[in-house]
């Protein structure tokens, strides 16, 4: 299992949150049994990047905290790599800021967030969105994250 993460320009996290977002990505790799040479690309990016990704991909011309990308192509049989996530950090500094939620333990959460819908789960409607929310709040109380629903 392996993370990679890169950064636009003008951002860039410690150490100790580097190895947090590792450890949820392999616990989750784990709890849902994905290969262990799977990989995915995290990139932690500005609000501007992130609107143009949504208006681009989701036809939405709007910010967002986190974007989701399956990698559906024939390169995953030699890449291993299994998805991209794109992570504003403008956008989940302010709304940590906003919900009084420490910074790491929310963009961990973003991060475990896109990692349950490259892996295939979703929110579209009540009964999916409970079983992924389900999926989150355990898989973040073993770092010690508590319920960021409440």
């Amino acid at each position: 299992m392996s993370l990679v993460i890169s950064f636009q320009e003008g951002f860039s996290i410690n150490e100790g949150l580097s190895k947090k977002l590792q450890d949820i990505t392999k616990l989750i790799f784990t709890e849902e049994k994905e290969a262990e040479e799977s990989s995915i690309n995290l990139r932690i990016l500005g609000n501007a990047k992130i609107q143009e990704l949504n208006k681009q991909f989701r036809d939405k011309d709007k910010t967002t905290n986190v974007l989701s990308f399956v990698n559906d192509d024939i390169s995953i049989e030699k890449t291993n790599n299994i998805g991209d996530i794109a992570i504003s950090y403008d956008f989940v500094l302010q709304e940590a800021k906003e919900e009084h939620k420490n910074f790491d333990d929310h963009l961990i959460h973003m991060l475990a967030h896109g990692v349950y819908h490259i892996l295939g789960y979703d929110h579209a409607d009540e009964a999916m969105a409970s079983i992924m929310e389900s999926k989150e709040i355990n898989i973040l109380e073993k770092l010690h994250i508590k319920n960021p629903y409440n």
